[in-house]
């Protein structure tokens, strides 16, 4: 019951999420254009229907039990097949970036605690302050730059820094996506030891001769992550929403490139045609899109229950 709990939480919460984005999707685009002489666009209005905005819903369901599916892209490619590639395609980059920023963000975090007081002060919590206030559009520029200069000069060998099919791209991808993760937990993990130092279990621990390296490794950085668990959400919504600058500047096309593209307004406008998205694309990616949110919620949550029990009450 400990961990169904959290679990049917999340579960509401992604459902209720969900729902409330596809409302926003689901919004009817029927507006009504006037135009003037020579039949050139002179004014267009909009008037809001509870009933057509049921109807969207209504032929969306429809649609996906007629076809099984989002339907077909091209002759024998369906619409979910692309959705579930683009997608797993996204999260080989995602994932692994979230799963960086935590681990490396709590090390930089310890390094930056210890280094406080001493010489290595400017490479710890000097480069974690410098990294988030920097923005990371600036950052991976900067990176490709200096890679294609590199090369250019002859000091590195040939490295990709645009497109989806190689290894050196992907790498590049993960790293992009967690710089700012790392440094947000690396203060998260800073300032929680930080608010540790002076208890009464540390000059206990102290008095009975136990090793400062200990203390901090078995003592202090367990009891910080709770706080730094509580920070899995954040990251996990900043790294997807960083997702389609880094595919965009990258030439990575995945998931949240496509999505955009589904969502994206047309190039051109033409009086009396009504402007409508590619909702089904776009419902496909927003429902995966809030799964990953969902599943790092529940995680994080059934983590915390599980290894700090006390917190139950």
């Amino acid at each position: 019951m400990v961990i169904v709990q959290p679990i049917l939480r999340q579960a509401l919460l992604w459902a209720i999420s969900t729902f409330l984005f596809l409302s926003i999707l689901f919004i009817p685009r029927n507006v009504e254009f006037k135009a003037g002489q020579g039949n050139t666009f002179n004014n267009a209005t909009y008037h809001y229907s509870i009933q057509d905005h049921i109807t969207e819903f209504k032929n969306f369901y429809l649609y996906i039990k007629k076809n099984r599916g989002f339907g077909e892209v091209s002759v024998g490619y369906s619409l979910t097949e692309k959705i579930g590639r683009t997608f797993f395609k996204s999260m080989k980059i995602a994932i692994p970036a979230i799963i960086l920023g935590f681990f490396a963000g709590i090390a930089k975090g310890v390094f930056d605690y210890r280094t406080r007081n001493r010489r290595g002060k400017l490479l710890g919590v000097s480069t974690t302050k410098f990294f988030l206030s920097v923005p990371d559009l600036f950052l991976i520029i900067m990176i490709q730059i200096a890679i294609m200069t590199t090369y250019e000069y002859g000091l590195l060998p040939l490295i990709k820094v645009f497109g989806s099919e190689h290894l050196s791209t992907v790498i590049l991808c993960i790293v992009f996506l967690s710089i700012y993760p790392i440094f947000h937990i690396a203060t998260i993990t800073y300032y929680s030891l930080h608010d540790e130092q002076g208890m009464d279990y540390i000059r206990t621990a102290l008095a009975k001769g136990i090793t400062s390296s200990k203390i901090l490794y078995f003592h202090m950085l367990k009891n910080c992550l709770v706080k730094i668990l509580s920070q899995a959400n954040t990251i996990t919504l900043y790294v997807l929403s960083n997702l389609f600058i880094v595919e965009f500047l990258t030439s990575y096309r995945g998931a949240a490139y496509f999505f955009f593209r589904s969502v994206a307004p047309p190039g051109s406008f033409t009086g009396g045609i009504d402007f409508h998205l590619n909702t089904f694309a776009a419902a496909g990616y927003t429902i995966m899109f809030t799964l990953v949110i969902f599943i790092a919620n529940t995680i994080s949550q059934v983590t915390r229950k599980i290894l700090f029990p006390y917190e139950r009450s």
